[in-house]
């Protein structure tokens, strides 16, 4: 099927847009999967690679079903398009023995209950659990300040002395934090730029973007640098602002670091019964 095929109004703007950085608002039944399925498609069809183009979701299966229904479109090369979660591309790359090598770390995630016993283990160092809990979730939120800071390593003396005895002890166990794999990735993409174990994509495409965290949002435009940038999201979706300091004014403010960004509002919901 061509990828134009019964498209019109702001869906086929969408799919036929070729400029940098698109930005495309919208709730949900609107249509926006199904005009994003159409962007790639034309991509395919104009002749890019399929393993140029990466999809970023926020959940394993709405990744698959990426997959799933631009296979149904008949778009060639379709299956061998990146689509992934933004943990699962991390993770993927710090598995390189090369990477990890580089970075002194095993790419082994924890479990919960290791998490208990490194809690435990520095609780004398840093006056008890609770306040080596909340130095753990001070490191995380390093990672995922409010939009006009930059996202980074701790700072503050404390925090500092608390990042050196976490790493020497995930270090020791061989092991990390589910929350330091964008940080790791991001941090080995900034420094060893023309590494070439640093995934290239010539298009990058980013939804749920309003559920991204600062450190999503900064990996994504390193990904993209080269290329172009595809944003979906609705800021009054989203659902993880406490659970991952998630920053849905990065969605509304995107055209402030991004200036040449390009608009394609989404609002009549498909869902809603006729009547």
């Amino acid at each position: 099927m061509p990828w134009d095929t019964g498209l019109s109004g702001p869906q086929f703007d969408i799919a036929s847009y070729s400029g940098t950085p698109l930005r495309i608002m919208a709730g949900p039944g609107t249509g926006k999967t199904f005009a994003v399925m159409r962007r790639i498609a034309r991509l395919l069809e104009s002749g890019v690679q399929p393993s140029s183009i990466l999809a970023v979701s926020f959940t394993r299966t709405a990744a698959a079903d990426l997959i799933t229904q631009l296979q149904s479109l008949g778009a060639t090369g379709s299956a061998r398009v990146v689509a992934s979660t933004l943990h699962a591309l991390c993770f993927s790359m710090l598995s390189q023995s090369a990477v990890f090598q580089a970075t002194n770390r095993k790419p082994r995630p924890m479990m919960s209950f290791e998490t208990d016993c490194l809690v435990t283990d520095l609780a004398s160092i840093f006056g008890g659990k609770n306040a080596t809990n909340d130095l753990l979730r001070a490191f995380e939120t390093n990672w995922a300040t409010l939009q006009h800071q930059q996202p980074g390593w701790p700072q503050d003396p404390i925090q500092q002395d608390f990042h050196r005895q976490l790493l020497g002890w995930l270090t020791y166990h061989e092991s990390m934090l589910i929350g330091e794999l964008v940080p790791l990735a991001l941090d080995y993409l900034q420094r060893n730029v023309a590494s070439p174990l640093v995934p290239r994509f010539d298009h990058v495409f980013a939804d749920e973007y309003q559920d991204l965290n600062r450190a999503d949002q900064e990996l994504i435009d390193v990904l993209a640098a080269n290329g172009s940038l595809t944003i979906v999201g609705d800021e009054d979706q989203s659902v993880y602002t406490a659970l991952r300091h998630a920053q849905p004014e990065g969605v509304t403010q995107f055209h402030q670091t991004h200036p040449s960004t390009y608009d394609v509002p989404l609002y009549e919901c498909r869902r809603c019964p006729h009547k």
